[in-house]
């Protein structure tokens, strides 16, 4: 980018191409919540059947919850859902800076215009 005003041309195409990253943002985010989600469902379930089994199997219910947590299967499904959770949270925050970065870009395109009509309109 230059450090002279835009064109419209320049602003419009500035305009679409953040629009069109803020969309792409929105669609990654959606494909991480549902991923996240999908990770608490598997670790849930595999540490309700641990639970179950391990009680079956002669050990305390007030100690087979955390017993099951040590579980190889269950301890890494947990991972998997925690690294999700990580990366729908790092989606969030991508989506906050792309609504700061579009709000700098009308800022630009505003002082364009400005500086534009106070140069009398020379392109």
């Amino acid at each position: 980018m230059s450090e002279s005003p835009f064109t419209f041309g320049e602003a419009r195409q500035a305009a679409h191409h953040a629009s069109q990253r803020q969309l792409d943002a929105e669609a990654t985010r959606v494909e991480a919540a549902r991923d996240s989600a999908g990770k608490e469902l598997t670790y849930r379930r595999l540490l309700a059947e641990q639970i179950v089994k391990l009680h079956a199997s002669g050990v305390a219910w007030t100690v087979a919850a955390d017993v099951a947590r040590g579980d190889e299967a269950v301890s890494s499904a947990r991972f998997d859902r925690d690294v999700a959770a990580a990366v729908l949270q790092a989606q969030e925050q991508a989506g906050f800076r792309l609504n700061a970065d579009r709000r700098v870009l009308e800022r630009l395109v505003e002082w364009s215009m400005r500086r534009e009509l106070a140069e009398g309109g020379a392109a």
